[in-house]
C-alpha cells in the first residue's frame, strides 16, 4: 500500500498534475502552486522511477489507524537519483492508495 501510493503520487508529479496531486493530498501544507513552484525551481525534468525504489518509512508508533512518514526520491534525467525528495505522512484508510499529505519538497 505505501509503496502503490507514493507511485500514485510521482506519478501525477511526474506528469506536472499538480491541481490532482493537491487535491488528492488535501492541498493542507502545499498547494497546486506550491508544488509546481518547487520542481520548476529545481531546474530538471522529472523521468519515470526505476522498476525498484528505495523509500525510507518510519511507522508514527500508537497511531490509530496506523500512520507512516515517507521520503521518497525523485528521478531526473540529468541526475537520476536525484537530491531533492518528496516528504509525506500517509495513514491507513482501508483503500488500496492510502490517505496522504505532501508535507514537503526539498533538497535532502
Amino acid at each position: 500500500m505505501i509503496e502503490q501510493t507514493v507511485r500514485l503520487i510521482y506519478s501525477l508529479l511526474l506528469n506536472k498534475a499538480y491541481a490532482d496531486l493537491a487535491s488528492l493530498t488535501g492541498g493542507v501544507r502545499l498547494s497546486a502552486r506550491d508544488i509546481e513552484e518547487c520542481i520548476t525551481e529545481y531546474g530538471c525534468e522529472l523521468v519515470a522511477y526505476p522498476k525498484n525504489i528505495q523509500l525510507d518509512v518510519v511507522g508514527i508508533s500508537g497511531s490509530s489507524p496506523k500512520e507512516w512518514s515517507v521520503v521518497a526520491p525523485i528521478y531526473t534525467a540529468e541526475e537520476g537519483i536525484s537530491d531533492l525528495s518528496i516528504e509525506l505522512s500517509l495513514t491507513e484508510s482501508g483503500e488500496a492508495i492510502l490517505k496522504s499529505e505532501l508535507d514537503n519538497i526539498r533538497v535532502r
